[in-house]
């Protein structure tokens, strides 16, 4: 329980609290011209944002398809649209019809409830997958300028100073080469020799 004391003592709680007084009078600020029926809807849309800006800190200590494919999971649980029980014709997050589905003991409609959620998770893990390939595709391309922009850069300072040769840890490595080569051949005669 220790390391639990250190986290709680190392926290900015005085920071940590001036935010939310700041965000929950920027809230009451956003909402006051808000009719009372769009409230609820508001306050959910407020509180989603909220929850994935906190989740998007806790993905980046994640592994990194771990910490991607987590927020792209909890998107869909929390956005993924549905209807509501009482009036189809309003939408609302499915994954509440899901918990009353189960709740009910309703298995069929807890499935159906759930379709939006796997389409918003499929598309979200699609689109992720599609960015990581053309992000490492990227920074592929990035590194291999930045490679060539390097041996350019080595080239015109080799040309600038005049230093047409090897450079000393160049030289070292071929004699190391050249050294271990002839230590090859003296060992084969040796070992021809010691054979007769």
């Amino acid at each position: 329980m220790d390391w639990l004391k250190n986290i709680l003592h190392n926290l900015p709680l005085e920071a940590i609290s001036d935010i939310l007084g700041e965000l929950a009078i920027w809230w009451g600020q956003l909402v006051k011209d808000v009719p009372p029926a769009d409230l609820p809807m508001y306050a959910y849309l407020g509180g989603v944002i909220i929850v994935l800006v906190l989740w998007l800190l806790v993905a980046r200590m994640l592994p990194r398809p771990l910490g991607g494919m987590s927020w792209m999971i909890l998107f869909a649980v929390l956005l993924a649209p549905g209807t509501a029980l009482g009036d189809p014709s309003v939408i609302a997050p499915a994954s509440i019809s899901v918990v009353y589905a189960i709740m009910m003991k309703d298995m069929a409609g807890a499935v159906a409830n759930m379709l939006p959620i796997l389409v918003v998770l499929f598309v979200g893990l699609f689109v992720g997958f599609v960015w990581q390939l053309i992000r490492g595709a990227f920074e592929s391309s990035l590194h291999k300028a930045r490679s060539r922009t390097a041996q350019d850069t080595q080239a015109n300072i080799q040309l600038a100073s005049g230093d047409y040769l090897a450079t000393k840890s160049d030289a070292t490595a071929a004699i190391e080469d050249t050294d271990s080569a002839i230590n090859l051949k003296k060992d084969n005669t040796i070992s021809e020799k010691n054979e007769r």
